[in-house]
């Protein structure tokens, strides 16, 4: 009764574990990065690449534990990505990366300050929404009006939710204080372009001037100075000419106006503003985005009449199917399991018995999980589905020998039958053991694994080790327990029902006659090893399968000179196409960057969200691959290169290697121009390729730069000197920010610039004029020679080396064949000068990394395998005999793999390291009924060892059977599934299910082989016996 009130508090214990479990769809499998951010506004990538990302890489470089550093010199910011080891804490690297950056700005430019990016992964980004007018709304708001609700309101809400680390905004415009000035009045005027500024600035100030006391009252005195409209700005005196003051408004032009903007947010072909979630490191997704949408309730209230807040993208969308998919898939095993279990013993309490193990073997799985913080997500939940078959085993065993020996015991005392339990369970109980510990112990290698597929499998490893753990000791504890309780009366012998009798008058006669023709039977499996071999040779490779995540991501590029203009309505056309598609529900579309840390993407990248219909609308036998290809073949338009992904799997992409797509060839160098050349020829090579598709090299110095190269000698014949010329050409074309208007809690900047038809122009731009000391103001066309080039839109580099990027994935055939070529291709082709070098990374860097782990990690678990059936049999012939079962098993597993078209992948070989574990389970019980038969009967001649032979098969068949049955059955709603996720896990059981259903020969093999050697022995000891009596 103690055994099952403390089941009963591991019951109640495990239902609070699974409500409090911290759920996501994926692990997080980002590197351990810490982002710095600079902005240098206006400043080209040139300045920043060799002023900013340059000197700061180089220092950061110093730091313990740092692997990687990545940096991106962008049009008026930089972003380094600072990667350490995965065993350094995030934020003790975080401070460290701050230690640095607090003396950083000695190095820099003045006026130039780095600063951390969110205490974030690449991973973080939960929640997307858009801010829309209402279709219903009568006064419809302006991007401008949204962008600053979205700014003002919305961003600040969220930004105080518990677990969000920062909201970043984008789209729309951000509303500015435009002092557009007219240099001709200026001149006319006699006003110098620094006294305009200066006055404005000195117009713009509020001051405090302590307080003064009153009697019994004091008063804080405070002098108003802020502008608190237009024409306060307007009206600002600049100089004072024959007693006449001449104001702003006299000069130049003041308005509101859009600021410069690096990025713009699409839904369906009109353009929107939205802002975008970033969860902290460590929190829990589900949490945090509950979280998320009670604030919501609190936000939408606030929001002014007609506009409404409208999701696009949620996380827990993808982590609910993609749970929901594996909660389903468990759902059916147990209850398939249960109903394949009530068969084999048509007794309906022997049933509940082997069925416990499942229940509270997860659920002891849950509680442990949750003590190891170990998250619940499809990789951790595919765990505990692949193991399903492999718990019940243990209770199968437990109460297959308990039953059979209390139905052939009847009418015993209550104690009898407790003696007979405790020693049925005895019996079995080692089996049980050492088939558990080879399950749990070739599995170990798995931990083993390091880089994304560790941070990938390691949860799943964990899961399935807790799950068996948590079945052996269901097996080893309750079952016994609970046996005395729910089996009691006369219980019908199992040899007489229908089914185990069925498999006795097949097996025995199958048995006897293969040991009277072994090396017949022995064609069989050599058969099956030889399909397998051959298979093998057919299956391709890959890192691992997507995750259809039910959303697609198209991320098209563009040529790196378009302007925002053109990106804008390239991306208005895409989402607008995109929308059409039938099975389309909404397209939002990104241009840029967000405004954030966490986003570099250039002008010329797009990232649209395609949201489809419900997955119950589309055509029969239509898949999400079919409706890509479909929208690929919509989308081919002129300047565009597509890639279609899915959300998450982009992210990780990204985040793990920098690339985008399956496949990158970085190329590393010195000269940018030299690095485009090779991408542009590595390229036109690697297209040529059988398998290549969305080839795209990247283009680095296709942006076009107008450079005012100084004269600094005719500077000098009007004294002036080269920082005066620059300064008025950087007010002049970009402007200056002198300052903020202050609107409540709102801020707006306040710009100075000439007028827009003097800087749009290059004819204009040279009539710009440079007031000298002389009294003279002077065309810029004088003073410097104008001219058009080409630079770089953006660099990249690597720990302080510049790089050029290949970017392509691949269709139709696997990823390792085709780099395979792809490379020996290359290598024939192109030829590198001098100090320049390419790597392969994307998909494939993982891939390489990965298969060298496993080269080491297989044969471990194979070794492992091998100790633990000899310590548990204590025999290494017999030992062998039972590893037989293993390139059998791997053989089927590999067959099956090449039937259902898969390649081999990480995911694929954990399945076969599962199936190491659990293919050897029969063997070692029916072994260990021979060994106990052997011992028993000791048999003189061949037809007394092969009776014992057949009496220990026909006595554990029946349990070997239904553990082989259920295994695979377990395996079946994983295969039909179709679901989010069922991806991931299909890959997994294919190795098990083809591995346990020729598993079944090894019923036969161990008996078979086992009686080669045990005949040997027999003869042997026969010609000893006669030696010694002739002696």
């Amino acid at each position: 009764m103690a055994v099952v009130l403390i089941f009963v508090f591991i019951a109640l214990l495990s239902v609070f574990s699974v409500r409090t479990a911290r759920i996501d769809a994926i692990p997080d499998i980002g590197e351990n990065q810490q982002i710095v951010f600079t902005e240098w506004a206006g400043r080209s990538p040139k300045d920043i690449e060799e002023q900013v990302t340059y000197p700061l890489s180089v220092m950061l470089q110093g730091i313990p534990g740092v692997k990687n550093i990545r940096g991106t010199s962008a049009f008026g910011f930089s972003i380094i990505y600072v990667i350490f080891k995965d065993d350094i804490d995030f934020y003790w690297s975080r401070s460290r990366v701050l230690e640095k950056l607090s003396t950083a700005t000695r190095d820099l430019p003045s006026g130039v300050i780095p600063k951390m990016g969110p205490d974030a992964t690449g991973l973080g980004q939960v929640f997307w929404y858009t801010l829309e007018n209402k279709k219903e709304a009568k006064n419809p708001k302006s991007l401008a009006e949204l962008r600053s609700i979205q700014d003002f309101y919305v961003r600040y809400l969220l930004q105080g939710v518990e677990g969000v680390s920062e909201v970043a905004s984008i789209g729309g415009f951000v509303k500015e204080y435009q002092i557009d000035v007219d240099p001709n009045k200026l001149f006319a005027y006699d006003v110098h372009f620094s006294k305009l500024i200066s006055s404005i600035q000195n117009s713009n100030i509020d001051v405090g001037a302590e307080v003064i006391e009153d009697g019994d009252r004091e008063f804080i005195v405070r002098g108003k100075g802020f502008f608190k409209s237009l024409s306060d700005i307007e009206n600002v005196v600049i100089a004072v000419k024959n007693k006449s003051p001449i104001r702003v408004k006299d000069v130049a032009s003041v308005g509101f106006g859009p600021g410069f903007r690096r990025g713009a947010l699409d839904k369906n072909g009109v353009e929107a503003v939205g802002g975008v979630v970033t969860m902290r490191f460590g929190e829990n997704p589900k949490e945090v985005i509950d979280h998320i949408k009670e604030r919501l309730e609190v936000v939408k209230k606030g929001l002014p009449k007609g506009v409404e807040l409208v999701p696009f993208y949620d996380r827990t969308e993808v982590i609910e199917r993609t749970i929901g998919t594996v909660y389903q898939a468990l759902t059916e095993e147990i209850i398939i399991t249960i109903i394949v279990i009530l068969l084999f013993l048509l007794h309906f309490k022997a049933s509940i018995l082997v069925s416990l193990t499942l229940p509270f073997g997860v659920g002891i799985s849950f509680i442990l999980m949750k003590v190891l913080d170990i998250d619940s997500n499809v990789m951790s939940l595919s765990g505990l589905v692949i193991a399903i078959g492999s718990m019940v085993d243990m209770g199968i065993i437990m109460t297959e020998n308990i039953y059979s020996h209390l139905a052939n015991n009847p009418n015993t005392s209550k104690k009898e039958r407790i003696e007979i339990i405790v020693k049925s369970a005895r019996e079995v109980g080692p089996a049980i053991l050492t088939a558990v510990m080879t399950t749990i112990m070739t599995f170990l290698p798995v931990f083993g694994l390091e880089g994304a597929e560790g941070k990938l499998f390691g949860p799943l490893a964990w899961a399935k080790t807790l799950a068996m753990i948590g079945a052996v000791l269901v097996a080893l504890v309750l079952v016994p327990a609970l046996s005395a309780f729910l089996l009691k009366g006369e219980l019908r012998p199992i040899e007489k029902n229908k089914v185990s009798s069925t498999i006795l008058k097949f097996y025995e006669p199958v048995l006897n006659y293969f040991l009277e023709n072994r090396k017949l039977f022995l064609v069989f499996p050599t058969i099956i090893f030889i399909m397998g071999a051959i298979s093998f040779t057919q299956i391709g490779k890959e890192f691992m399968p997507s995750l259809n995540e039910g959303e697609i991501l198209y991320m098209p590029v563009t040529t790196p000179d378009v302007s925002m203009s053109k990106a804008r309505e390239l991306l208005a056309y895409t989402d607008k196409k995109l929308k059409e598609h039938p099975l389309v529900a909404n397209a939002i579309g990104k241009l840029g960057r967000a405004d954030t840390a966490i986003d570099p993407a250039p002008v010329a990248m797009f990232e649209t969200v395609v949201k489809l219909v419900p997955q119950s609308e589309w055509p029969s036998g239509t898949s999400i691959y079919d409706i890509m290809a479909e929208l690929d073949q919509e989308l081919q338009v002129p300047g565009l290169v597509n890639a279609w992904l899915f959300p998450i799997e982009n992210r990780i992409a990204m985040i793990s290697t920098g690339i985008k797509t399956q496949i990158g060839i970085k190329i590393f160098g010195d000269n940018l121009e030299e690095l485009e050349k090779i991408a542009a020829k590595i390229g036109s090579e690697v297209e040529k390729v059988s398998g290549a598709y969305g080839v795209y090299a990247e283009k680095i110095t296709g942006k076009p730069y107008i450079e005012f190269d100084i004269d600094r000698v005719a500077a000098s014949r009007f004294g002036i000197n080269t920082g005066t010329i620059n300064k008025i050409l950087q007010t002049a074309v970009g402007g200056m920010s002198i300052g903020q208007f202050y609107d409540g809690r709102e801020r707006y900047p306040i710009r100075v610039r000439y007028k827009k038809e003097l800087r749009d122009r290059i004819d204009e731009l040279k009539k710009v004029l440079v007031p000298s000391p002389l009294g003279q103001h002077v065309p810029l066309k004088q003073l410097a020679d104008i001219k058009i080039v080409t630079g770089p839109s953006a660099i990249q580099s690597e720990n302080g080396m510049l790089r050029s990027l290949v970017l392509l994935n691949v269709q139709g055939r696997d990823l390792i064949g085709f780099v395979e070529e792809a490379k020996n291709h290359i290598d024939k082709n192109v030829e590198l000068p001098k100090g320049y070098s390419i790597v392969w990374a994307g998909q494939y860097e993982n891939q390489v990394r990965s298969n060298k782990r496993l080269m080491m990690l297989i044969p471990l678990a194979l070794l492992i395998n091998l100790v633990i059936i000899y310590l548990g049999i204590k025999n290494l012939r017999n030992a062998a005999i039972i590893f037989s079962a293993v390139p059998i098993a791997f053989s089927g597993g590999l067959i099956l793999l090449w039937i259902g078209g898969f390649n081999t992948s990480v995911a694929v070989w954990v399945g076969f390291i599962a199936l190491f574990g659990i293919a050897v389970d029969d063997g070692v019980v029916m072994m260990t009924y021979l060994q106990e038969a052997l011992k028993t009967h000791q048999p003189k001649n061949w037809k007394d060892l092969k009776e014992c032979i057949v009496e220990a098969g026909t006595r554990r068949i029946r349990p070997l059977v239904m553990t082989t049955t259920t295994t695979v059955v377990a395996l079946i709603p994983i295969m039909w599934s179709t679901s989010t996720g069922s991806e991931v896990m299909k890959p997994m059981a294919i190795p098990t299910l083809g591995g346990m259903l020729v598993e079944l020969v090894t019923l036969f093999v161990v008996p078979i082989v086992f009686s080669f050697f045990e005949q040997r022995n027999i003869e042997r000891r026969k010609n000893e016996e006669h030696f010694n009596h002739v002696n």
